[in-house]
């Protein structure tokens, strides 16, 4: 059993690295924020050459507003010190590499975790020792930490698991979450005895959800996952006859075989039964919030672990994905940048500025989400941070195309087009080429 990872007490909103944000462009906007009464000194500033100007390119596009705000919260209290905040959603890295390559780089920009850090780790400003870095939570540190150091500024987080519908629960007489998969199975059927019409469903249509969590569960299950996934491109482990992915590959035809219709669900399908009260258990996270919020803010839905071997205490955690910032190291105002991450964590107002007006899921053991502001699901998902019940999520860092090869395997074992040992190999197949 590894060693389960310390978090943060209550602590949401959407954001997922591959983006399950919303699309598109809200455009850049420049704010002052500065105080009232301050104009003088602003001027004062700007004559001497000591006005600087922070630019915010990030792909949380639905905080944009939100982070404007922030941005003029620090401004008063920090004259002369203006930002322009811009964010997107769609082609965002590509974007990203033409800002920087045509000379508009960002002082700020949204890096998707561990690989993404790699790909930028010539353009990343060393964070080592600044202040928030002894408050990040154990799995952000894990992402943003490369040669023993701090490459980029952990935003938030957020949790995949299976997503439940408390109120058919309560139906069907259940009282607590399965922890086993045997659990698992007899709830399945007291939910369909109950009458509920999908009592469990995954989205065998499409490979993202399975080759992004499902296959999590197989690299999170290690003793010591980065080590396993180094070993894999190294030779010195595989995914063939390895106990925890043996486990899951049980367990993915196990769930397929209770699940109602998977070879026609999609995420589309998964959604709106999860949002009509339809369906009783599916996988995805709290990043679905503001989706069910849209359809019916009164949904009673939470999460909890995917039970995907009879070990109750593995089975029983979340699995965490974050949102991180790198700072630019050739910014011209590199320490006005530092000092307004370092505010977001450790000052009250940057604290608030974190949790009740970005309404995040901090990545910080000093503070807690508003409750009122993160929903249900970010309700769950910091009740597991608080009770040390999550581990991360290690998509990140699988090679390029990875993830859809994985997922993509997934759904001919359940469908039964492979056994488990071909499902094993075609892991191990897809590794190799894609890591050479």
């Amino acid at each position: 059993m590894k060693k389960m990872k310390k978090a943060a007490a209550l602590m949401m909103t959407v954001a997922m690295m591959l983006s399950m944000a919303a699309c598109g462009n809200s455009g850049a906007k420049e704010t002052t924020g500065a105080a009232e009464g301050s104009d003088t000194q602003v001027a004062s500033q700007a004559a001497d050459g000591e006005e600087k100007t922070i630019y915010i390119y990030q792909m949380k596009t639905e905080i944009q507003d939100a982070l404007e705000k922030v941005c003029e919260v620090y401004s008063e209290s920090h004259p002369g010190v203006k930002f322009v905040c811009e964010s997107a959603s769609d082609n965002y890295a590509t974007s990203l590499k033409t800002k920087f390559s045509g000379g508009d780089a960002p002082d700020i920009f949204s890096i998707q975790g561990y690989s993404d850090a790699l790909v930028w780790q010539s353009q990343l400003a060393d964070l080592t020792g600044e202040p928030f870095t002894s408050e990040m939570i154990d799995t952000s540190a894990e992402n943003v930490t490369l040669d023993g150091k701090v490459v980029a500024f952990p935003l938030s987080v957020e949790a995949a698991g299976y997503v439940y519908n408390t109120a058919l629960f309560e139906q069907a007489g259940i009282t607590k979450v399965p922890t086993t998969k045997e659990e698992l199975a007899e709830d399945v059927q007291k939910l369909a005895d109950a009458g509920v019409s999908v009592p469990i469903s995954e989205t065998y249509m499409d490979w993202y959800q399975l080759g992004n969590f499902m296959i999590n569960l197989g690299f999170a299950g290690q003793e010591d996952p980065k080590a396993f996934i180094d070993g894999l491109s190294d030779g010195s482990t595989s995914f063939v006859g390895n106990k925890v992915f043996e486990e899951l590959a049980d367990f993915i035809t196990f769930e397929y075989a209770l699940d109602t219709n998977p070879s026609t669900t999609d995420f589309n399908t998964q959604t709106s039964l999860v949002g009509s009260g339809d369906m009783a258990i599916t996988i995805g996270g709290n990043w679905s919030q503001p989706t069910y919020d849209a359809i019916n803010p009164d949904l009673p839905v939470s999460l909890m672990g995917i039970p995907y071997s009879s070990d109750e205490k593995e089975n029983d955690q979340l699995y965490l994905v974050g949102t991180y910032w790198g700072v630019n190291k050739d910014s011209e105002n590199l320490d006005t940048v530092k000092d307004f991450i370092n505010w977001l964590v450790t000052s009250d107002e940057g604290k608030e500025c974190m949790t009740k007006t970005l309404q995040l899921i901090p990545a910080y053991n000093n503070m807690e989400a508003d409750a009122d502001s993160i929903g249900t699901l970010g309700k769950a998902v910091s009740d597991y941070m608080a009770a040390g019940k999550v581990d991360n999520i290690y998509y990140t860092f699988y090679p390029d195309g990875f993830a859809q090869a994985a997922g993509e395997a997934v759904q001919k074992l359940g469908a039964g087009k492979s056994t488990n040992d071909e499902f094993l190999q075609e892991l191990q197949d897809a590794w190799d080429n894609l890591s050479k």
